[in-house]
Parts: C-alpha cells; sequence; structure tokens
C-alpha cells in the first residue's frame, strides 16, 4: 500500500520497531529545562476566580442593549437597534425588537456592539503537567538525576494525536481578563507538546467549570514542525526527519484502519488487531472529519504542509504564516485557511539607536504587516492568533495591518465570523444572530480606533466584570519599538521574585526569576534544579525587560535570550534558543 518515494518502511510491524531503534526527540529543550524548577501542576490562565465567570442567583433571566449601533458580523449593519438573549442565547436582533419587561436594559446610546471577539490559537487554560520528580527529591543535590529526568519521554516529545485539550481546560484568572478587556470571549486552545499536540478545543473563556467553557472539542489536531537541534543526535533531528515521521504516522494510520476493517468483515480465524489510541486518533483525520493545524511560518515549511495534506487527502488549516503572503495564490487556489499572527517582528529593545540592522530584516519588518491585505486581496480565508503578544497589542496589530491595507470590514471578519467558520463553530459564536451564543460585546466606538473602549462584555448570556483598560500605547503603537516602551513612559521596576511558564513544544516548565534593580542596574538569578544561573546582560526600555543566560550540560554550554514585557505584577515574552526557536512565556510576582 506504500507510495513510491513515501517514508513507510514496511509493514505496521517494521514501523513500530523502526521507532523503537530510534526512540523519539530527547530535544535539546532539555538541556534548557535544566535551569527549572520541579513544581506541581499549575494552571496556564493562573489561579482558579469565580468573579464575573457564572450567572449568581440574582443574574437577570434576560439582558437587553438598546439603542445600540450593531455590527452582526454577517455584514448587515444595525445603525440603531437592540439585541435581546435570554438563557445563553441571542433571542432577538433588529431595530424593531420588543424589549421583554423581564430584561435588564442596557442603554447603549452611541455604542456599538460587536460579536465576541476569538483568537485563533493559544494556550490559555491548560492545566500544565507536572516537572517529573527524581529519585533524590526536589533539592538542589539531586541536580544530577534532575538533568536526566528533565527530558521528556521518547514518546511524549514525539507527541500523542489523542491527547484532548478539552480534558485539560481549566478557570483561570489574570490572563483570561486580558484578553476580555479587549474583547476576545473565545480562544482555540491547543497543547504544544511534541510534533502531534494533539486535538484542540474552541473555548469561552469565562465559567467555573471545565465544561461549560468548551464550546467545540475535538477541534482540530494540531501537528507541529519540530526537530531536535542535533544535540543528542537523536532522531528525527532534522527538518526532513520531521516530515518523515509525520508521513510515517500517516501511513501507520492507514495500516491500522486497514487491520481494522479487515478484522471486521471477517474476524472467524483472523487475529484481533492490538487497540492503537494514536492512531486511533488519526482515523477522523484521514477520513476528513477533523481538520489538521499545521504550524508553519515559513513559505517552505507551508508548502511542505500542503504537500503533506494532498498525499493523505486532509483539510489542513495553516497556523502562523507570517510569510503566507507569498504564496496566496496558492493557498486560495487549494481553498486552504489560514489562522495569522500578527506578532509583527520589532526592533530589539537593548539594540543601539545607532546600530544599523540589515535590509533584509528591515524588508521583512516593513512587509509583514501587509500580509493581511495581501490574503484578503488574493481570496484567502484567515481568522487572527495573538501568539505571544499582550492582549492589547493584538488589537493593535491588527489596526496595524488595516494601516497597511487590510479594509476594516475583512479585520473585523477575520476576528469574529471567519475565525468561526475556520474552527467550525460558525452556528455557534462569531455572528450576532438569532440562535447563537450570546458572545457580544459594547464598545465605546469604533472597535479598531486607538480609542475605543470595550464597555460590557457577555459570554455565554452573562455579564463579565471588564478589566480597566490600560492607557494607550504610545503612538506608532507595536510593531515599531518595544512593546509600551519608549520616551514617555516610565521604566517600571521589575524587582522581586517572579514565577514564569514556558510554553514549550514539550509542555510548560516553570521558571523562578530573582531581579534586583540597584542604581540604574538591573542583576538576578534564573534558577533551575541545578542551581542558580546569573543573568547578563539585563536591559530595561519602558516596561520591555531583556536579558540573556546560559547553563551548562555536560561538556556544552546552552545560551538563551529572554524578553519580555512587564504589567503591573505580571510579565509575557519569549525565550529564545539559538536553532530551537522561540517558547512563549506568562508569569506573575507574587506580593
Amino acid at each position: 500500500m506504500a507510495k513510491r518515494g513515501c517514508a513507510r518502511v514496511g509493514g505496521r510491524g517494521r514501523a513500530l520497531q523502526t521507532r523503537r531503534r530510534y526512540p523519539g526527540l530527547a530535544f535539546a529543550i532539555a538541556a534548557l529545562s535544566t535551569l527549572l524548577m520541579a513544581a506541581p501542576a499549575a494552571l496556564i490562565c493562573g489561579p482558579m476566580v469565580s468573579r464575573g465567570q457564572a450567572a449568581g442567583p440574582d443574574a437577570p433571566g434576560a439582558y437587553a442593549i438598546n439603542n445600540a449601533q450593531i455590527i452582526t458580523g454577517t455584514g448587515k449593519v444595525i445603525a440603531k437597534g437592540a439585541v435581546v438573549f435570554r438563557n445563553g442565547l441571542i433571542a432577538a436582533v433588529g431595530d424593531n425588537v420588543k424589549i421583554p419587561a423581564d430584561a435588564k436594559v442596557i442603554d447603549a446610546t452611541g455604542m456599538t456592539v460587536y460579536p465576541g471577539l476569538i483568537d485563533g490559537f493559544t494556550g490559555l487554560c491548560l492545566l500544565a503537567p507536572a516537572a517529573p520528580e527524581t529519585p533524590a527529591g526536589r533539592g538542589r543535590q539531586a541536580a544530577a538525576p534532575a538533568v536526566q529526568a528533565a527530558a521528556p519521554p521518547p514518546e511524549q516529545a514525539l507527541g500523542d494525536p489523542s491527547a484532548s485539550a478539552a480534558d485539560q481546560v481549566k478557570p483561570g484568572g489574570t490572563p483570561i481578563e486580558d484578553e476580555r478587556s479587549v474583547g476576545v470571549t473565545s480562544a482555540l486552545t491547543s497543547l504544544r507538546q511534541g510534533i502531534f499536540a494533539g486535538q484542540s478545543a474552541l473555548i469561552n473563556l469565562a465559567g467555573d467549570q471545565s465544561a461549560r467553557m468548551v464550546v467545540r472539542a475535538p477541534g482540530a489536531l494540531t501537528v507541529q514542525f519540530t526537530t531536535s537541534s542535533g544535540f543528542f543526535g537523536l532522531y528525527p533531528n532534522s527538518l526532513m526527519g520531521t516530515v518523515a515521521f509525520i508521513r510515517q504516522s500517516f501511513y501507520d494510520a492507514i495500516h491500522y484502519r486497514d487491520e481494522i476493517d479487515r478484522y471486521e468483515r471477517v474476524k472467524r480465524g483472523v487475529p484481533r488487531p492490538e487497540h492503537d489510541k494514536k492512531l486511533a486518533a488519526l482515523q477522523p483525520v484521514l477520513k476528513g472529519d477533523m481538520p489538521v493545524i499545521f504550524r508553519a511560518n515559513t513559505d517552505g515549511d507551508i508548502r511542505r504542509a500542503l504537500m503533506i495534506a494532498r498525499e493523505f487527502k486532509l483539510k489542513p488549516i495553516i497556523e502562523g504564516a507570517m510569510y503566507g503572503y507569498r504564496i496566496a495564490d496558492m493557498l486560495r487556489a487549494q481553498g486552504v485557511p489560514v489562522i495569522l499572527s500578527v506578532d509583527f517582528p520589532r526592533r530589539p529593545a537593548d539594540l543601539p539607536e545607532d546600530e544599523t540592522e540589515t535590509l533584509r530584516v528591515l524588508r521583512e519588518r516593513a512587509e509583514m504587516p501587509k500580509g493581511a491585505g495581501k490574503l484578503a486581496q488574493a481570496g484567502v480565508k484567515f481568522a487572527f492568533a495573538s501568539g505571544a503578544l499582550r492582549p492589547q497589542d493584538f488589537i493593535a496589530n491588527v489596526r496595524k495591518a488595516v494601516e497597511n491595507g487590510l479594509s476594516k470590514e475583512e479585520a473585523i471578519r477575520a476576528l469574529t465570523i471567519n475565525a468561526a467558520e475556520i474552527l467550525g463553530a460558525a452556528d455557534q459564536v462569531g455572528s450576532v444572530e438569532v440562535g447563537k451564543i450570546a458572545n457580544v460585546i459594547v464598545t465605546s466606538g469604533d472597535l479598531l480606533a486607538r480609542d475605543t473602549r470595550v464597555r460590557y462584555l457577555f459570554i455565554d448570556g452573562n455579564e463579565v466584570e471588564v478589566k480597566k483598560p490600560e492607557a494607550p500605547a504610545r503612538p506608532g503603537g507595536p510593531g515599531g519599538g518595544p512593546r509600551g516602551s519608549g520616551p514617555g513612559r516610565p521604566a517600571v521596576d521589575p524587582s522581586g521574585d517572579w514565577n514564569l511558564e514556558a510554553q514549550t513544544n514539550h509542555g510548560v516548565i516553570n521558571v523562578r526569576l530573582t531581579l534586583r534593580r540597584e542604581r540604574g542596574e538591573i542583576s538576578g538569578t534564573f534558577e533551575g534544579p541545578s542551581g542558580p544561573s546569573q543573568i547578563r546582560n539585563a536591559s530595561l526600555d519602558g516596561s520591555q525587560l531583556r536579558f540573556s543566560v546560559s547553563v551548562s550540560f555536560g561538556a556544552q554550554t546552552i545560551d538563551a535570550t529572554v524578553a519580555g514585557d512587564i504589567d503591573g505584577d505580571s510579565i509575557r515574552g519569549t525565550i529564545t534558543v539559538p536553532s530551537m526557536g522561540a517558547f512563549d512565556f506568562t508569569g506573575n510576582r507574587p506580593r
């Protein structure tokens, strides 16, 4: 059944033998993990809170938002009308709606109603796996065994297509409050562990019960082109090896399907196939019942994803797609939707003003914000994803895309109905229509205007408190310089103990960061089971913190660059390791 030139190595038995011979990806991220402390399970969303997350006993039975301009998300605009919802669902929309007597009425004169926004790809509200215990405990004397334990198990590093994000969703606090403050009511949340990262889920960003938060599950299978850096010399340690592993897995799934079909037809006298949950989880993908989100940014990786999708007749969605505009015609011709990251490249915060950058870097920085407009012009359906951006910068960068050629109408569609359609939930969310879930926001004006604020927010028909928005970003906005930095904004004080959680391809990693600031100089430690490592080259530009850190691993030393944006007692940013890429992190400073 194998095709010429494919990665098939024989029957399923030989394929499994190959997996045992190459036990998997002990990725070089394990070296970075030597910095990290063992810690109990933690929530990406933060501690559980109940404020504004569920309707209390005194909550109104119905709501009516009256006298508002209504952007329905379907292309229809109601100049002045009302939206009524009851029991979590939209009951009426229009310019001549009868307001129920028992409804709580919100006079939205001068305001605008929009569908709740959708963040197309996140890791929100997922329960982080606990760090492995070492035989000698958690003390620093256990550093040596901890280093070995930090490497993820081979099968875990390869990923598990049966892993379900919906099973790991937990209610949470600060990060989803930040998302809601800019009007995001739903998000696709996905595990990030391994090549086959599991099945994502579309969730609502409110609720005190996990089951109530899930809107649609499974959403899609997440596949990542992750590779080992070659530090350990294990398979697959190259992009070619990763592509081969992905193809081999799908051929194994086809072989598994055929074995099951044969057994179901005959049964008598035929050995019963062993159940394989990972290969079984790939069956809906092969049937076309579940789409595959390929995380790919370069045009080369996008082409590889499309090649795999054609070979196995999959339903692909491209996530990231920072260079997708270069092959927009190909994406349109094949009908492939995109979840576009708007985490545009920025000039490094610590780069001296008199130091120039290469022409290629400058050109890419100028071209990236134009990508959404080019995709729209080519007829490619796309949604938006925030990446490592703060929610305020997420919306600001969507605005930047509008300033670079994307129409406001297309931008709103990408934030609402397009996202719902791409994620298979257009019959539930994404527009203000009768019968849909009452995820609705009310803004002070045009959503993409710089001074607009979210005044009211409803999720599942329940009013949710909107966090007080911070001051507007400096002129120029994100994308042109460090986030929230620059002249006119005083530097924050980073001093204190920070608990960080980094989202890697192998799950969540925990770090303890201690910072001190004396006479303008920043110093501190980045602590893991092998003891603390001193940070160096630390700088603070406004709220943008940046430093380097090194850790010894055997005879090798691995350097990492940490860049984060501080907002009060919260921080988020990226940890960048050469040849391994960048990993998003969030953190907090307990008081």
